[in-house]
């Protein structure tokens, strides 16, 4: 929802600034605001993620928990909704690229492979500089 913005932004200006999320400007967050699944608790938006679809897959973009609220399941949570979007929308898997959480997305069944198997739309705009690493897991 657009009343979400403000929250998300707020969630992931840490991460962004720790450089462990991509920097996305309030007017790119407002755009795509329809792309994000988010967890709200008591008002605060604690967890976020985003889905953008290419071709048969989807990019699970901007996957994010709020630090006091990372003890209860609520990245798994999420990963479940989108991976359900995902489906609904007959994609047949979800990719992502990380630089700080691989261990998290291997415990969930993502796999890692060469960025060159990336969509040819995203591997034109993937960031060398990052050196993120990409992962897909199947979807049933």
């Amino acid at each position: 929802e657009p009343e979400d913005v403000a929250g998300i932004i707020e969630l992931i200006a840490p991460l962004e600034a720790q450089g462990m999320l991509v920097k996305r400007s309030r007017e790119l967050i407002e755009s795509e605001v329809d792309r994000f699944t988010v967890i709200e608790r008591d008002g605060l938006i604690v967890s976020c993620g985003a889905l953008y679809p290419f071709d048969s897959r989807g990019e699970l973009a901007c996957l994010a928990t709020h630090p006091d609220y990372r003890d209860n399941d609520r990245g798994e949570l999420l990963l479940s909704s989108i991976e359900h979007e995902a489906l609904e929308l007959n994609l047949n898997s979800l990719f992502v690229l990380t630089t700080h959480s691989a261990h998290w997305f291997v415990e969930r069944g993502f796999v890692e492979h060469d960025v060159s198997k990336l969509p040819d739309s995203k591997r034109s705009l993937y960031n060398y500089q990052r050196n993120s690493k990409y992962f897909e897991k199947v979807l049933s």
